[in-house]
């Protein structure tokens, strides 16, 4: 329904992204209530759930604290997720505003990125076997094409052409 009423107005709607670190002292049942928590917040701010991501554990590159109620939390693994939403550009400054101030004021998130993007599926799929048989192909015809072992008349030719009289 907020779909059909961002284009009866007429407005082309921005897309963005939020990716987002939880703690990994949550439990692993409040983890997936977490992120419909999140995805509900981004729909009262007006906007609109294209795709999301479930959150994963993951080891971090980097150990991070996050300070809750005046306890300093050292972590080392956390809850990785993503959400992608759009938002009408109407209400746009006011939407995103609203969610970074929600996002800063939980305290379960140890980090969040709020970033603008496309509304096409940009994950990586991974290389493209291709390249891989071309080189094989390269690297096969290279080897048949070996220098042909030159005679000592056709090196003594080329060794008195290239010495200077």
């Amino acid at each position: 329904m907020e779909k059909e009423n961002i284009k009866e107005k007429g407005d082309t709607a921005a897309v963005y992204e939020v990716s987002y670190l939880l703690l990994p002292s949550l439990a692993i049942e409040q983890v997936p209530a977490k992120a419909s928590s999140l995805k509900e917040m981004l729909t009262s701010a007006g906007g609109l759930v294209i795709s999301d991501e479930n959150p994963v554990l993951i080891d971090l590159a980097y150990p991070m604290t996050k300070v809750v109620s005046t306890i300093r939390h050292k972590v080392t693994t956390g809850y990785f997720g993503w959400v992608k939403f759009e938002m009408s550009r109407e209400i746009n400054t006011e939407g995103i505003v609203a969610v970074k101030k929600a996002l800063d004021a939980d305290d379960s998130i140890l980090r969040y990125l709020i970033v603008n993007t496309v509304r096409e599926n940009t994950l990586l799929t991974g290389k493209m076997k291709l390249q891989k048989e071309d080189r094989r192909r390269e690297d096969e015809e290279g080897s048949t094409d070996a220098p042909k072992e030159a005679s000592p008349e056709e090196l003594d030719k080329s060794i008195e052409d290239l010495v200077i009289a």
